[in-house]
């Protein structure tokens, strides 16, 4: 089953408004964008892009067609899921958007899972901060979101995946790397490297600072990093300090390059979560977030 190839490369041109983004996703070459959109402009007798350089908009007929076109691909993906299943299998394509922390360090053995049981199953991953997500979904470009960050929007349903602590780590060859457990008001003390703003990990480390009435912003924050990897290379350069998500530096604690400093009477704990719009999911996005869920001892042995 296969659906109308023009629909399926207007879809993802309104999504991606973008036709070198739009080849890339589809594998097939920029002209062939333009020649299946003009064909279909040409169908319905009206233009669906306005073209300003490399920046497309949608015209109100390109507005009104994306709409249902993402109704038609949604039952196309829920058809094709359902077929699968009258011969034993199980096929489709699931776009998913994760945060930064759990895109790196979290989904990629899952995802390696899951490939071995739904092998009909093609997936797609954006990762960026957690409001990148939240964007991702309000703009129908992902099915589903996992992120770190604080349910918040309304709009959205938050699902728990599994847990996670975010601990103060610094280089192994900071003096200051071989103290006992600190107080917390030493934190004033330290110089950090945190995450840039829409980070999920920064809002958590927020919260949790200021239950215990201190704010981030009382923290000597000399610069921020767009991504965990960045922060762990900047350590081992320097006598900084981050919080980290444990899972992001096992490899680093077991190689002695990093070293945890606890923290007197104070930790940092936080669910990842599963976020999706209100209303009922579509088969592949509930069968990736059960197979998910099954995965947590799995996971935790591993690490």
């Amino acid at each position: 089953m296969d659906c109308d190839f023009r629909l399926k490369v207007f879809y993802t041109a309104a999504t991606q408004l973008n036709f070198t983004k739009t080849a890339a996703e589809l594998f097939i070459s920029q002209p062939a964008v333009s020649k299946n959109i003009q064909e279909l402009e040409q169908q319905i007798g009206q233009t669906l892009f306005e073209r300003n350089g490399s920046r497309l908009n949608l015209t109100p007929a390109g507005t009104v067609l994306f709409k249902h076109a993402h109704i038609i691909m949604e039952q196309y993906n829920k058809a094709s899921y359902d077929l699968s299943l009258l011969k034993g299998e199980t096929a489709g394509s699931l776009k998913l958007g994760a945060s930064t922390t759990i895109s790196h360090y979290v989904i990629p053995l899952i995802l390696a899972n899951f490939h071995q049981h739904y092998k009909d199953i093609h997936i797609q991953v954006a990762h960026g901060n957690t409001q990148q997500v939240e964007d991702w979904l309000t703009a129908n470009k992902i099915d589903l979101g996992i992120i770190e960050g604080l349910n918040q929007n309304r709009s959205m349903k938050y699902t728990p995946l599994f847990n996670d602590e975010i601990v103060l780590v610094t280089g192994a060859n900071n003096p200051l790397a071989c103290q006992e457990a600190i107080a917390l008001e030493k934190l004033k003390e330290f110089d950090f490297v945190m995450r840039e703003a829409g980070s999920g990990t920064n809002d958590v480390i927020a919260k949790y600072l200021k239950a215990k009435d201190l704010e981030i912003q009382d923290l000597k924050i000399s610069i921020n990093l767009a991504s965990t990897e960045s922060i762990k290379q900047y350590l081992l350069h320097s006598n900084s300090f981050a919080f980290l998500s444990i899972h992001a530096i096992i490899r680093e604690i077991r190689e002695g390059l990093l070293k945890i400093v606890d923290i007197e009477d104070f930790s940092i704990e936080r669910s990842f979560f599963f976020i999706h719009p209100h209303g009922v999911m579509a088969d592949l996005s509930s069968l990736f977030m059960r197979f998910a869920k099954q995965q947590k001892q799995t996971f935790y042995s591993v690490t």
